[in-house]
């Protein structure tokens, strides 16, 4: 992908029901935090200069509260323009700064389904672990199931299971569990889902060196919205050739500014585990 002519779609549900449609030459900047914790991903929109009908529409406060109002962002370069946040709005307010009118949405992915998710079933004794994983992620509130990585074994008594749901998938597959763009998945720390992209190199846009902290790698490159969670990479680095492998990515950071009228900057950050055990992808994000 040439990275000129950057772009984005944001589409965002309002007061009266209607979804809300923004585009070029609308100036927006993003600031986007998605990984594989269980912990909702967020992101930050500020969008300039909606007409005052707009803005009304967007607003969203706590008398808003236990509204489910979507935004999906997409974003890339030319007419590819692929997803980079999906999930709800959180909070949602106007302000004038100088002779502009600056619209900002917080939103979460995923935070509804984390709070708000209750679960009370009951299973017989030889009942396929996935079957009950399966089940609980299929009763999340605004979420679709993702990838569901082939959990083996069976209870061996029945059991009744009965809370917070996304506190029970945490108890049956520690550390798997994670929703991304209003998907849950759950992938083990070898398991990965299959990327729109699979290297990244100088020619992609890596920027700078990578940096270890532990058992996590972190770079920096030029805004690249087709990266996923959970998926494989590839990284080549031709300033230090250790950092070179295949990684899984668990945590990714765009940005950056949007704009036909304003110069500015659009930078992913992303994070790679490399972990002990070959890494194997075993689905479509």
């Amino acid at each position: 992908m040439d990275k000129f002519n950057r772009r984005y779609q944001l589409a965002v549900q309002t007061q009266d029901g209607s979804t809300l449609v923004v585009a070029p030459p609308f100036t927006l900047e993003l600031d986007i935090t998605r990984n594989v914790l269980t912990s909702a991903n967020v992101c930050q929109i500020r969008i300039y200069n909606l007409s005052k009908r707009n803005r009304n529409q967007l607003r969203f406060d706590i008398s808003n509260y236990g509204e489910l109002r979507g935004v999906v962002l997409k974003a890339g370069y030319g007419e590819n323009l692929p997803i980079v946040f999906a999930g709800n709005i959180s909070q949602a307010w106007s302000v004038r700064e100088g002779t502009n009118f600056i619209s900002q949405i917080e939103c979460f992915d995923g935070g509804y389904a984390l709070a708000n998710g209750t679960y009370n079933q009951q299973f017989i004794a030889g009942t396929p672990q996935l079957s009950i994983i399966n089940s609980m992620v299929a009763a999340l509130p605004g979420v679709t199931p993702g990838v569901i990585s082939n959990v083996e074994g069976e209870i061996a008594r029945g059991n009744a299971y009965s809370g917070n749901t996304a506190d029970l998938l945490n108890q049956l597959v520690p550390n798997q569990f994670f929703i991304d763009n209003t998907k849950a998945n759950i992938l083990g720390d070898s398991e990965c889902l299959q990327g729109d992209i699979q290297l990244i190199d100088s020619d992609a846009g890596l920027l700078g060196t990578p940096i270890r902290e532990q058992t996590i790698v972190h770079f920096d490159m030029l805004f690249e919205p087709r990266l996923k969670i959970g998926q494989l990479l590839n990284l080549v680095s031709v300033t230090d050739d250790s950092f070179n492998g295949s990684y899984k990515i668990v945590a990714l950071k765009h940005r950056g500014i949007i704009s036909e009228a304003v110069a500015g900057d659009a930078v992913t950050s992303v994070s790679l585990f490399k972990g002990a055990s070959a890494l194997t992808v075993v689905g479509n994000g």
